[in-house]
């Protein structure tokens, strides 16, 4: 942390039962107000999408070819070039080299589970017992949540067999007496680890496309909301090389003083039962935030079903879950008295999952997405995530791809765009995790709205149509001015930008003041 001093901290800690430790603000915050800005406790490599062909190297993370790649001269692990910085600094691979060099033979085939990279990070954790004795302490102080990762557990298995084992069997059960002396090395330990990490670890996308972990002393403690009140980012390019991967949080909306300060550990533009599942399987815990326990979720209805009736008479209600905090719940519809069990909704969900996710695998066309939209559309609310995705890659197509220019398509982009960004404010009014979606839906109607203007309207529109096509720009770029780091943020703000000229000089070439 970087404050000037406990009493200057902008939040307290507070302990509950519930929570554990969580963050509640010590003063009024207002957005863009500094809440906490800290270095990594230690952090290391996701593995590979394809390890087979691609793996991390160990020092800067930069993808190698797996088999043409150079190793590290003293624990022969994948690495971009020998002179890579990272090998002698003992944040990155210095002090578990020494480790990893129990092992002498180097693997030729099936590498990926010779080289398990996602091992790198628990192991990490267990040097800071002699390269960070403080930061050792205050990752003991985490929750592991190990009363849910018992032997037979998913968690534990999936631990055991790929991280705990791997370790103790290659490295560990190799470590000499000054070693075993030097660190507590123990499967029980290990595991708790693994569950330390799951539970509190922070996931940072690296430009040139692979992932890390890190954990964090102070900023674990901050709880989830689905509705997050602050937006975190890393340092990927640091001029001190000690400040990489330093965190940075933020308010993005008014926080009052004694209100909980929050982030949030999942998606949010996915309804409530999924994220509340992917946080009980993930963070071991099950949300009961506002938006969480409201059926129609801040009413923007992201989850909502239309009315499939009582045998084969729906009428034109829309289905909400009784109780949205009951994985069980029945839902109903709110004008007759149907009622459809929560397998039901799962199994047609599922499916129109499987549909929409397919269809974006293959880059689908206005026509495909528009059909398969009008499909659910039998079945879905229209706000409902499924239609959002679909929807917010048609406008993406509309009046640019050939044959979808008219008149009457521009004036159904931007109807659906204003939808679109009406559920995104209510979601995310600080853009704390959807501010690409809203770059991009305000981008797109300011657009739709000069390319209208561009075809002709009427003179008492032009001003209002243009005023909105300017707000709609600027609101574009200044969703993106926390995503400079990440490479889509630089790219899109670059169109963006071109764009914001291009209207400029229209409007200077009009001589029209907006």
């Amino acid at each position: 942390m970087e404050q000037n001093g406990a009493n200057d901290l902008p939040y307290v800690v507070h302990t509950s039962e519930e929570l554990g430790k969580y963050l509640v603000a010590s003063r009024d915050l207002t957005p863009g107000d500094l809440v906490l800005t800290e270095r990594p406790l230690v952090f290391g490599p996701k593995g590979m999408l394809d390890p087979e062909e691609v793996m991390p190297c160990v020092g800067c993370y930069k993808p190698v070819l797996t088999e043409a790649g150079e190793r590290c001269a003293k624990c022969g692990w994948p690495v971009c070039s020998g002179n890579c910085p990272g090998l002698k600094d003992p944040r990155h691979h210095a002090a578990e080299c020494e480790i990893l060099s129990l092992r002498s033979e180097c693997a030729l085939n099936d590498m990926a589970d010779y080289y398990r990279h996602d091992a790198l990070l628990p192991l990490r954790c267990v040097l800071l017992q002699k390269t960070d004795p403080e930061g050792w302490k205050n990752l003991l102080e985490m929750q592991s949540h190990m009363e849910c990762r018992t032997p037979g557990t998913e968690a534990y298995d999936e631990a055991n067999e790929f991280i705990v084992e791997y370790l103790m069997h290659n490295f560990v059960s190799k470590l000499d007496e000054k070693q075993k002396k030097t660190y507590e090395i123990t499967a029980e330990l290990l595991h708790r680890i693994c569950g330390i990490i799951d539970t509190n670890a922070l996931e940072i996308r690296l430009p040139q496309g692979s992932e890390l972990n890190a954990l964090y002393a102070e900023t674990y403690k901050m709880e989830h909301s689905c509705v997050p009140n602050t937006k975190h980012t890393f340092n990927l390019s640091p001029k001190d090389r000690k400040d990489l991967y330093k965190i940075t949080i933020k308010a993005v909306v008014p926080i009052i003083k004694d209100n909980h300060i929050s982030t949030m550990y999942s998606h949010a533009l996915w309804g409530t039962q999924a994220r509340r599942q992917h946080l009980k399987d993930t963070k071991f815990f099950a949300c009961k935030c506002p938006r969480c326990s409201d059926p129609t979720e801040l009413g923007t209805y992201l989850s909502a079903m239309r009315c499939l009736g009582d045998g084969n008479n729906p009428c034109d209600g829309i289905h909400l879950p009784q109780d949205p905090l009951d994985d069980e719940t029945d839902w109903s519809c709110n004008k007759c008295p149907a009622k459809v069990s929560n397998s039901q909704i799962n199994m047609v969900i599922s499916q129109m999952g499987e549909d929409v996710e397919n269809v974006l695998m293959m880059g689908g066309s206005v026509t495909v997405l528009e059909n398969l939209l009008f499909r659910l559309s039998t079945f879905l609310h229209p706000n409902h995530y499924h239609m959002y995705t679909i929807k917010h890659s048609l406008v993406q197509l509309y009046g640019r791809q050939p044959g979808y220019t008219s008149k009457e398509i521009l004036e159904k982009k931007i109807k659906i765009c204003r939808e679109l960004i009406a559920v995104t404010k209510t979601l995310d009014p600080g853009n704390a995790r959807l501010s690409l979606y809203n770059s991009v839906l305000q981008h797109e109607l300011h657009s739709a709205l000069v390319m209208k203007f561009k075809n002709g309207v009427k003179d008492d529109e032009v001003k209002p149509l243009l005023t909105e096509a300017k707000l709609a720009v600027e609101d574009a770029l200044n969703s993106l001015k926390d995503d400079m780091e990440e490479v889509s943020g630089k790219k899109l703000q670059s169109v963006i930008e071109g764009s914001k000229h291009e209207f400029e000089r229209l409007c200077k070439q009009k001589n029209l003041e907006i």
